[in-house]
C-alpha cells in the first residue's frame, strides 16, 4: 500500500536505503555509507521543501518496505524496495504514482532520474531512457527522463 511519508517513518525509510544499498550495491563500506549519507541528505531536503515534493513509502503487513521521493515534482529520487521484497511490483507500483504525481502537479513535460548500475534495466524497462553518459561514482549515476 502507498502512503504519504510522515516524520514517524523516516527511521525506517532510512533503514531500508541502509539494508538496500549494502545489499545491492557492489561497493566498498566507505562508500556505502557514503551513499547511504547522500540518501539521508535527500530526506533531510524533504523535510524543509515540503511545498514542491511528495514522498511516499509502500508497506507491506505494517513494515516500510519501498520508499521515493519526488523533487520540484520533475526529480525522482531515493526509490529503494527492501531487497526481500524485489521482484512483486512495488518498485514499478512506485514509480507509476510517482509519474501520476508528477504529471498531475508539475508544468514540465519530463521527469529526470540519476540511477544506480543495479536499477539502470529496471528504469528502462519502465520505460526511461538514457539521455548521457554515467558519472565515475560508487554505484554508478546514470541519468535518465522519461516523457508524461
Amino acid at each position: 500500500m502507498i502512503e504519504a511519508v510522515n516524520d514517524r517513518d523516516v527511521s525506517d525509510i532510512i533503514k531500508l536505503i541502509s539494508k538496500s544499498i549494502k545489499t545491492c550495491i557492489d561497493v566498498l563500506n566507505t562508500e556505502a555509507d557514503s551513499l547511504i549519507a547522500c540518501s539521508v541528505d535527500e530526506i533531510l531536503w524533504w523535510k524543509c521543501h515540503q511545498e514542491s515534493t511528495a514522498h511516499y513509502i509502500y508497506r507491506v503487513d505494517g513494515k516500510v518496505v519501498g520508499t521515493i521521493l519526488i523533487k520540484d515534482f520533475c526529480y525522482i529520487s531515493n526509490l529503494f524496495v527492501d531487497p526481500d521484497f524485489h521482484h512483486q511490483g512495488i518498485g514499478k507500483q512506485l514509480i507509476l504514482h510517482a509519474l501520476a504525481v508528477c504529471k498531475r502537479c508539475s508544468p514540465q513535460s519530463t521527469v529526470k532520474l540519476n540511477s544506480s548500475f543495479y536499477a539502470a534495466s529496471f528504469y528502462q524497462k519502465m520505460g526511461f531512457e538514457q539521455i548521457g553518459n554515467s558519472k565515475d561514482l560508487p554505484g554508478g549515476c546514470i541519468p535518465f527522463k522519461r516523457v508524461l
